[in-house]
């Protein structure tokens, strides 16, 4: 009697057990395909991801994303209008310290960008070196036309027209004496803007403040060799005259 209550209790638990695990076992695995999606990978909440077939050059295991962010906001007109000045503007506002709508000589700049770094070198006309008169000579002809400049810096203030400090203006010639105690003229730069010129110093050519210590009290004079057309006429290729009194 016993026996035969064992063996029905058995037999009917193997009954049962198919009922129980069959449910489980129908689910998809995690990474099979599921049915009706043969694109895609289904997984809990029937959330599914298409893969992406775009190769990733990045090696990145982070997949990119399709987000709209809606709309995004223009620039105003004066943003856009400061993008368009070339990188070259940006360095000589920072270095003459002005805005980059008073930069309106390209010719000088590029100028100045070609020659900026060149090492001094007394007597020298080249990239290789370059001394002050030399390069003050080559800038006032290539960029404003004054071909006749004479060659020394003593002689190109005594052939300009001296003018008094607050009068100075882009293209006019600042003077300094650099030897010994005599204020005798030895050192030449191009004035630009703010108290900035530009010069072939011992250090190479670049820009210099006027209210430096040492150029501040190292100035002798200014002079200028441009009439006012000369000076509007920068930009040009080719421009005026020099100016009575040269």
């Amino acid at each position: 009697m016993l026996k035969n209550l064992a063996y029905i209790t058995i037999l009917a638990c193997l009954a049962t057990s198919c009922s129980v695990f069959r449910p489980a076992a129908s689910k998809p695995a995690p990474g099979v395909v599921a049915e009706g999606n043969p694109n895609g990978v289904q997984f809990l909440s029937n959330v599914s991801v298409k893969p992406d077939t775009r190769k990733d050059n990045s090696r990145s295991a982070i997949t990119e994303m399709n987000t709209n962010l809606g709309n995004v906001p223009e620039p105003g007109a004066d943003a856009k209008a400061i993008e368009t000045y070339p990188a070259l503007k940006f360095k000589y506002a920072i270095l003459e310290n002005c805005s980059v709508e008073d930069l309106d000589n390209p010719k000088l700049l590029s100028f100045m960008d070609y020659w900026y770094g060149t090492p001094y070198h007394y007597g020298g006309t080249t990239r290789e070196g370059i001394d002050c008169s030399a390069f003050a000579f080559l800038l006032m002809s290539s960029v404003y036309g004054v071909a006749t400049l004479p060659r020394t810096s003593k002689e190109q203030y005594e052939a300009s027209r001296h003018i008094r400090r607050n009068e100075l203006q882009e293209g006019d010639l600042v003077f300094f004496h650099t030897l010994g105690k005599r204020r005798a003229v030895t050192h030449v730069g191009v004035y630009l803007r703010n108290n900035k010129f530009v010069h072939a110093s011992v250090s190479g050519v670049m820009i210099s403040d006027m209210n430096d210590g040492y150029y501040d009290r190292h100035f002798v004079g200014a002079g200028r060799v441009l009439d006012p057309a000369q000076a509007d006429a920068g930009t040009q290729a080719s421009v005026g005259s020099r100016s009575a009194g040269l």
